[in-house]
């Protein structure tokens, strides 16, 4: 039989693990950036794009998010949605826009921006191609699994801030990282990253 004088050592314990918990699941404690995927322009890459007619209620079930565009451009389709729950967008990006498309193993690439250097998950699929980047707290999440061990003490007691995934593909056989699905991301990403955070209301 266990001693009681380890009984306050447990409860503190058991007391610790529960602050996540309590913190983002009861509490919803997070923290706003300002920033918002409807400031994202219509016309990127000299293209306009036509909004899709993405359910709203798919989006919050499947990635969490509140906040998303689902855009179409001449060779290319945009997903842009922002979620307090950063597994949710990058454990599965392509369920975004890529329906029934297999893509092999995602490689980086980096493009060169005046904002700086974006960092790209490229997926190539057969005649297809999709790009997706994943930006928190002002960062690329270029390794979700680091990602996660790094925010993993931070989120324990800290609000939670907001993750946005930027994924669009396209089909054809242009060379990857020439693709209309790279351009297209890249200039989203662009776009967002050098945007005026809106006034909290």
């Amino acid at each position: 039989m266990m001693s009681t004088r380890y009984v306050p050592a447990i409860l503190a314990l058991v007391a610790l693990a529960l602050v996540p918990t309590i913190v983002h699941t009861y509490v919803g404690v997070v923290a706003a950036d300002g920033h918002s995927t409807a400031v994202i322009p219509w016309q990127l890459d000299g293209v306009a794009g036509i909004d899709t007619n993405r359910s709203a209620a798919w989006v919050k079930e499947t990635f969490g998010a509140d906040d998303f565009i689902e855009r179409r451009y001449a060779g290319a389709t945009l997903f842009v949605a922002r979620s307090y729950d950063a597994k949710r967008l990058y454990h599965h990006p392509e369920l975004g826009v890529a329906y029934g498309i297999h893509y092999e193993t995602a490689r980086m690439i980096r493009i060169p921006s005046p904002s700086g250097e974006i960092a790209l998950h490229l997926l190539e699929g057969d005649r297809a191609v999709a790009a997706y980047a994943v930006v928190h707290d002002g960062t690329f999440v270029e390794d979700p699994i680091r990602f996660q061990v790094r925010q993993a003490l931070s989120m324990l007691v800290n609000p939670r801030k907001p993750t946005t995934l930027f994924f669009a593909h396209s089909s054809g056989a242009s060379p990857p990282a020439e693709s209309p699905a790279v351009r297209v991301v890249v200039a989203a990403v662009e776009s967002f990253m050098t945007q005026t955070p809106l006034e909290p209301r």
